[in-house]
């Protein structure tokens, strides 16, 4: 211990007196290690810690999978959901949800919410209970009947609500005596009985159309899970019994499946299947790839700044060799040199890592703020004793990396030739193979880098190309959500939208209004989604064909300008309660539907809400026009088949208006709310943006991955361009001499330059042949992050390959010059 003190004293003595030297090497250092941390700290949140959930092992996602229908993870139906209940061992029970958005309206201004429905069981099978008041309990699932919602004089009993620990503090001031108050849900009357944890988020993929922050809970009645089961409405939670693995209760569920495709002719058509996913694996699977595809990024950061520090290491070994030699001559064993050189490499990475620790915090909470698309649990982001760890596991790869290959170098030198006035090294590219390993290797990688980022900027120059089939400039978007239990007939839903639009388009410099749910791009296309089919379609097409059903307030595709082909648009007195069903189909559906025929004044068949009868039926619409298809779900996917409806035919999800104007349709905001509190102060306008910002979220992960992506490279790219620089330049410094005996026998300066340029081209040209055939398999990794551009994209390959030749020239002609001002008198004197 105590001769590795002195080590490190002696280190930091050296380091002291050179201080530039070891702020370049800390630096580098710093960089490839703190992007590493930074990186997987975001990793560490989203797919290695588990979920904040009691025993989270056990729990799973539970789906329904219809081959026939070509959907992977589809919803769930309430007489489904009780099947899982009532028919299967192996899982300590089963819990449903699903969620809407809404508003707290009758006292103080109403305040739009995301509303969570769930079995009473949800909280229990996640193992999380109320930090204030009780979880639900059996006799909160009371039933109810439908009728209710028909009755404008019904009584509506209060059902119990359990709020967020976010809605407690904000709209409640965290009073604990909120505890047994009715507020008004929608106009329906909730009793708070629970407050949930500060931290709890419910985490699911985005198959499950809800979102993570729910501001309040209430529990689905009993009754209500006795409908159709064409009707798929459920996000299934449930829990593993203890000791079952998923393979077992795969196995059970597979054998359920069977049985309800012999006993519903519904499965059968769908051909269904049920599908047990670990509830992580489900939360992570579309992150992974994105993250793994970042830590290899890193990694290649992490190998340059390497062998960057190992070429600025193997050049100071070489100044020292006469101090080693004289070490050795006193008595120094090889073994005891090769210990100092990697203790003072130690002691330089250590400063590297505390300064890359400090890149990881800023960089982790940068990444934070850039809100990456579809990444969960990334509020998690921390420096955690994981990514510390692991920061300390990539500090000490680094030491190996970079200071192996100089001490044995150092304590390798012939004690001989080294204690002579000069030594016998020759210098130039051949005498020092080892930097010019590591300099191609730089050069390698940093070329894969680039090609990297380069093949994601042609994704994302793509899809800001991409057509959606409508445009989003200048249009504004804002959501307002009738309050469903106090407007619970559909014909006085219809009425008040009709009314509300009427406002809008009275609001001075307002030229065009509408209104959709869902909103494109906007999420919530799970509960959206139908079958459709003309007359006399067969049980197996009816389940086959799904589309996007849009619930609009007429006016809305004049505002989006989406193109009219055949037919009218819908117009305000379709949307009238005693209207004729009508609908606007769009090209794709009519194609599928009827090929090569005109589908104007025919009908189709579409899926239909009895809100009397409180079931699905089918129900004919009379096709009265055609419009452009639109990519509603994300760009690089032409998505399903779409048919626009009034907002009557289904009026019970809130609704997105968009309207445009003679000038800014921001200034139009205060007069919109003045309006909509006009009407109905319990109505609450909420999400108000741009459409175009809707876009911009569409490409989040395409640009989110070329922003770090493009960091990384242009991080490693500079550090490569400077260890290509340092070696020409050391070798230039080696060959002072022959330059001198060149320029004494006349050659020109060119022909110096030349001779120096050749050196540092050889160099780079063979890291590029290196880094092209490593590119061509690295890029096969990241190929599902692409669109619009092959991951062997010639144009991009050459493109970067010559950018980085010229990049490593430049780093080359900088000594090159200085090459041809060295005086060969001084040259020849040796000075």
């Amino acid at each position: 211990m105590e001769t590795l003190v002195k080590d490190i004293r002696y280190a930091l003595r050296g380091f002291a007196k050179r201080p530039a030297f070891t702020a370049v090497v800390v630096l580098t250092l710093g960089i490839g290690i703190g992007s590493n941390a930074a990186i997987f700290s975001v990793a560490n949140a989203v797919l290695f810690q588990p979920l904040p959930f009691g025993n989270p092992e056990e729990l799973v996602l539970v789906w329904n999978r219809l081959p026939n229908a070509n959907v992977e993870r589809a919803l769930v139906s309430g007489p489904d959901f009780l099947d899982y209940r009532n028919e299967t061992t192996q899982f300590a029970g089963f819990a449903g949800a699903f969620a809407l958005s809404g508003a707290i309206t009758g006292e103080g201004r109403a305040e739009d919410i995301t509303m969570g429905w769930t079995s009473e069981n949800l909280f229990e099978i996640l193992q999380v209970k109320p930090v204030v008041g009780r979880d639900f309990v059996l006799e909160d699932a009371a039933p109810m009947d439908p009728k209710i919602f028909s009755d404008p004089n019904a009584v509506i009993p209060p059902g119990a609500l359990i709020m967020s620990y976010g809605l407690w503090q904000r709209r409640f001031g965290s009073d604990p005596g909120v505890l047994g108050r009715t507020i008004l849900l929608d106009g329906l009357p909730s009793e708070v009985v629970g407050v949930l944890p500060r931290d709890f988020r419910i985490y699911l993929p985005p198959d499950a159309g809800m979102p993570t922050d729910i501001d309040v809970w209430r529990v689905i009645p009993s009754n209500f899970a006795e409908n159709a089961r064409d009707a798929q409405w459920l996000t299934v939670v449930s829990r593993l019994k203890p000791g079952v693995t998923p393979e077992q209760a795969q196995h059970e569920m597979d054998a359920l499946a069977a049985r309800l495709r012999e006993q519903h002719q519904h499965h059968a058509n769908a051909n269904t299947q049920i599908v047990v996913n670990s509830m992580h694996e489900d939360i992570v699977e579309h992150a992974r790839p994105v993250l793994l595809a970042l830590l290899v990024a890193v990694a290649f950061v992490l190998l340059i700044a390497c062998a960057n520090v190992a070429n600025v290491l193997l050049i100071r070994a070489t100044s020292r060799q006469r101090e080693i030699a004289v070490r050795a001559a006193l008595g120094g064993s090889r073994g005891r040199l090769i210990r100092q050189m990697m203790t003072e490499s130690a002691v330089l990475a250590t400063f590297g890592a505390a300064f890359g620790l400090l890149l990881a915090w800023w960089g982790g909470q940068l990444l934070v703020v850039m809100k990456p698309a579809n990444l969960p649990r990334v509020e998690n982001v921390g420096l955690d004793g994981l990514v510390v760890l692991y920061t300390v596991g990539a500090t000490v790869l680094a030491v190996f990396l970079f200071g192996l290959a100089p001490a044995f170098r150092a304590a390798s030198s012939a004690l001989a030739d080294v204690l002579k006035e000069r030594g016998s090294e020759s210098g130039g590219v051949r005498g020092n193979k080892v930097r010019t390993a590591l300099v191609i290797s730089e050069v390698a990688l940093s070329l894969v880098l680039l090609i990297g980022a380069g093949l994601m900027f042609q994704s994302l120059k793509q899809l800001r190309n991409v057509d959606p089939g409508f445009d989003s400039e200048d249009v504004l978007t804002f959501t307002i959500s009738v309050p469903f239990f106090k407007y619970s007939d559909f014909g006085v839903r219809a009425n008040i939208v009709n009314e509300l639009r009427r406002r809008f388009t009275e609001i001075p410099g307002m030229t065009a209004v509408g209104a959709v749910t869902p909103l494109p791009f906007a999420g919530g296309e799970q509960y959206a989604v139908g079958s459709y089919g003309p007359r006399g379609v067969s049980e197996e097409d009816w389940n086959a064909n799904k589309a996007d059903y849009r619930m609009v307030v007429p006016g809305y595709t004049d505002v989006m300008k989406i193109r009219l082909i055949g037919g009218r648009r819908l117009i305000p007195s379709d949307n009238e309660p005693d209207a004729l069903d009508v609908g606007v189909i769009d090209e794709k559906l009519a194609a599928r539907v009827w090929p090569g025929q005109d589908p104007m004044g025919k009908e189709i068949l579409l899926s239909w809400f009895n809100p009397e009868a409180f079931a699905m039926e089918r129900r004919p619409v009379l096709v009265v026009g055609i419009v452009e298809h639109v990519r509603a779900t994300t760009l690089t996917a032409d998505g399903r088949e779409a048919i626009y409806l009034p907002y009557k035919f289904q009026p019970f999800l809130p609704l997105s208006v968009t309207v445009r104007a003679a000038g800014d349709p921001l200034g139009l905001v205060p007069l919109i709310r003045r309006e909509v509190e006009a009407m109905d102060p319990d109505i609450p306008v909420s999400d108000v943006r741009m459409m175009t910002g809707y876009l911009s979220d569409a490409m989040a992960q395409t640009r989110f991955i070329f922003t770090l992506v493009s960091v990384f490279a242009g991080l490693a790219l500079t550090l490569a361009a400077i260890g290509l620089y340092g070696v020409i330049s050391y070798s230039v410094r080696q060959r002072t001499r022959e330059i001198g005996v060149r320029m004494a026998l006349g050659a020109h300066e060119s022909s110096v330059v030349r001779l120096v340029l050749g050196h540092g081209l050889v160099l780079s040209l063979s890291g590029v042949g290196l880094g092209l055939l490593a590119a061509f398999f690295a890029t096969r990794t990241v190929s599902s992050f692409l669109y619009g551009v092959g991951a062997a994209d010639p144009l991009t390959y050459t493109g970067i390959a010559v950018f980085l030749v010229g990049v490593t020239a430049l780093a080359s002609y900088v000594p090159a010059r200085r090459a041809v001002r060295v005086d060969p008198v001084v040259a020849l004197r040796g000075e």
